[in-house]
């Protein structure tokens, strides 16, 4: 089973979490990265030089920083895995993240979690924290 969509928290965090990362990788990497007009697509499209490099998933969390020894990834967005898609997940208040490469993922254990929004659990990729890259999105 799958957690069911919530409009109030897409209102609350879609717009801004994708500002965050498109201005995190503007500044690193000079790459532009525009929200995909694909509502149910990869949510960044990366650009150089005119041209599609790649493409970024990104999901907010509720924790700063991560209290855990893993972090989990929705086995339902394994549809946007590919060696050009990064997952970011973001601190409750979108100043820090945690990216990896998404072609990674899908090599760690996929585990049922209950959360109180779906009784019987979501399926999620148990990927270790340190296999992901913690980044200052401010700076």
């Amino acid at each position: 089973m799958r957690k069911p969509f919530e409009q109030e928290l897409h209102d609350l965090y879609d717009a801004p979490a994708k500002a965050a990362v498109a201005a995190y990788v503007a500044r690193q990497y000079k790459v532009i990265a525009t929200p995909n007009p694909d509502q149910y697509g990869v949510d960044l499209l990366v650009m150089k030089h005119g041209n599609m490099i790649g493409s970024i998933e990104v999901e907010v969390r509720q924790w700063h920083p991560c209290p855990y020894q893993t972090i989990h990834v929705p086995e339902r967005k394994r549809k946007f895995f590919s060696d050009k898609t990064l997952f970011f997940a973001l601190t409750k208040p979108m100043t820090h993240a945690y990216w990896i490469h998404t072609k990674h993922i899908d090599q760690y254990p996929v585990r049922e979690v209950s959360n109180n929004k779906v009784h019987s659990g979501e399926l999620f990729f148990d990927v270790p924290i340190d296999q992901f890259i913690y980044v200052d999105l401010e700076n």
